[in-house]
């Protein structure tokens, strides 16, 4: 374009017949980013769609346009396999992805995690998430298994040594049910809503609501939050550069 004289018009990009090429960018992709003069709704899109058109903002340094499309994906987010979207967080260093992917692949059974899932969320992402499974279930199977021991009993408890005992059996055939059912396990809040529904039986009134009171503290349930917030924050520092 800064060509002088008669060979101006042979430069490129000068006339519509010969124009500039871009040989990684499709024609699709330049259209996405003419929406930002006429956008349409995050839906119309399709995953490869964003994805690529994600690849040309960051590329290209459109931050404007990236803002856009950053948001038309976070709003699609369960349109994507969590690997895909840990991916695009690592290649594109976009932070905000990574917390959503890390967390949806928690969630998805290791039996569901091919190799092409393995290889789009890296060996360091796939190693964090194999060791972070194994201690989540470690921590679930102790917590199911050991109840909260009744340290005092209250004054109404006619007799401790039956409510310690059926507040053990009734802590096993319920919270221990519920979290470690093979077919549909809880969470932990929708554990204890249910466990909280059970018959005590000779636990006294006072010593179940006493002990409601420790488990709405949450220590051992809060434990899985905090250590699934650490390994996401040491990945990410690790692997998407903090500008």
């Amino acid at each position: 374009m800064f060509s002088l004289g008669a060979s101006a018009n042979n430069s490129e990009g000068h006339t519509d017949d010969n124009p500039i090429y871009l040989n990684d960018l499709t024609t699709r992709t330049f259209d996405m980013f003419l929406t930002e003069y006429r956008p349409r709704s995050a839906y119309s899109y399709d995953t490869t769609e964003l994805e690529e058109f994600l690849g040309f903002c960051v590329k290209y340094q459109c931050t404007k346009t990236l803002k856009f499309v950053t948001s038309c994906i976070q709003t699609s987010m369960y349109q994507f396999h969590p690997s895909n979207i840990v991916n695009m967080a690592i290649k594109y260093q976009i932070r905000e992805f990574f917390k959503f992917g890390f967390e949806r692949l928690l969630e998805t059974p290791m039996n569901e995690i091919t190799k092409a899932h393995r290889l789009l969320m890296g060996n360091d992402v796939f190693i964090a998430l194999v060791y972070t499974k194994a201690t989540l279930d470690d921590h679930r199977h102790i917590v199911a298994g050991e109840e909260p021991p009744i340290l005092h009993h209250v004054e109404d408890c006619q007799d401790p040594q039956a409510c310690k005992q059926d507040w053990h059996a009734i802590w096993w055939n319920g919270m221990g049910r519920f979290l470690l059912d093979g077919r549909n396990p809880q969470p932990y809040d929708r554990a204890v809503d249910r466990f909280k529904e059970m018959q005590f039986g000779r636990v006294s009134a006072g010593c179940k609501e006493q002990m409601f009171r420790v488990i709405s503290l949450g220590d051992a349930f809060d434990y899985a939050d905090r250590f699934v917030s650490d390994t996401i924050q040491r990945l990410r520092s690790f692997l998407i550069y903090e500008p």
